[in-house]
């Protein structure tokens, strides 16, 4: 028997075309619902409380229950390349909670706070919708492909990199020797050195050495580790300038005369922050 309540159900309030255009996810993970584009339904009460709950901040579980509820059709946000992540984002939080936003910035020089409201239907139209480029050229006889970090890796790489912060502050303030804390120290820096390399390593895909396509993980892991540091500087440059293709742009907040004169720059860029503290909070 069909629910009489079904007509009050959610329905999709908007569609989104993701930046990737579907390229670099698992098989399975992701659904188009019409010519290339995802549907998008407003979050639940659930969904909500999720999203604003204090273990949200430090939890992107909440973030992925809730991609998997207003976006069906990423059947696995954890693979889901993070050039698509604030398309996604931004989709849930117009269709949960509409196309504007009042943002309270702390203007430069003055230290004083401003109010504005932007149109989130504009910033998603601004992200940078290029494509995605995996071939480095390292020499005329040597290529490596590389693919887009997933948000899994993400999670996992902010997840790792703060614990090694938290240590790093620890070992500062802890009472110890000095010959102990620059073991430490060394300790955290090869640790986080590791991180950096693995990041990398994970990062390619394939590399082609003298017409020779190479996919094996163990040979690739061992090019990375032996390189030149220039070959990886090029590598990591490459790769981090890709992943922030899908990124939302700063916004260009103009600043009244009253604080000009008072110092402040006419304007200045302040970045959307998708926090979940913030970004996805009801107006009372």
């Amino acid at each position: 028997m069909v629910n009489p309540l079904n007509k009050y159900f959610r329905k999709p309030a908007i569609s989104i075309s993701l930046p990737t255009q579907g390229e670099f996810y698992a098989p399975g993970a992701l659904t188009f619902d019409n010519d290339k584009e995802l549907n998008v339904f407003p979050m639940t009460a659930r969904d909500e409380m999720m999203m604003n709950s204090p273990d949200a901040l430090m939890n992107s579980s909440a973030t992925i229950d809730v991609i998997k509820s207003c976006v069906p059709g990423i059947r696995d946000p954890w693979s889901m390349p993070v050039i698509d992540l604030d398309t996604v984002l931004l989709g849930v939080r117009i269709a949960s909670l509409g196309e504007s936003m009042d943002i309270s910035v702390i203007v430069p020089k003055v230290e004083e706070t401003i109010s504005y409201t932007v149109d989130l239907r504009v910033m998603m139209d601004q992200i940078d919708r290029s494509q995605f480029n995996p071939y480095v050229v390292l020499e005329p006889t040597l290529t490596v492909k590389v693919k887009p970090m997933s948000y899994r890796q993400l999670t996992n790489l902010q997840l790792r990199t703060y614990e090694q912060q938290r240590m790093i502050t620890q070992v500062a303030q802890g009472k110890m020797s000095a010959s102990e804390k620059n073991k430490e120290f060394n300790e955290i820096f090869n640790r986080m050195t590791n991180l950096t390399l693995d990041n990398m390593k994970e990062a390619v895909l394939e590399i082609n050495a003298d017409g020779d396509v190479i996919t094996e993980n163990t040979y690739i892991s061992e090019f990375v580790d032996n390189m030149q540091a220039e070959m990886a500087s090029k590598i990591r440059t490459h790769i981090d300038s890709q992943n922030s293709l899908g990124k939302i742009k700063p916004i260009t907040v103009q600043v009244p005369e009253d604080m000009v004169k008072k110092g402040a720059p006419t304007t200045f860029g302040s970045p959307l922050s998708l926090d979940n503290s913030n970004f996805f909070v009801r107006k009372s």
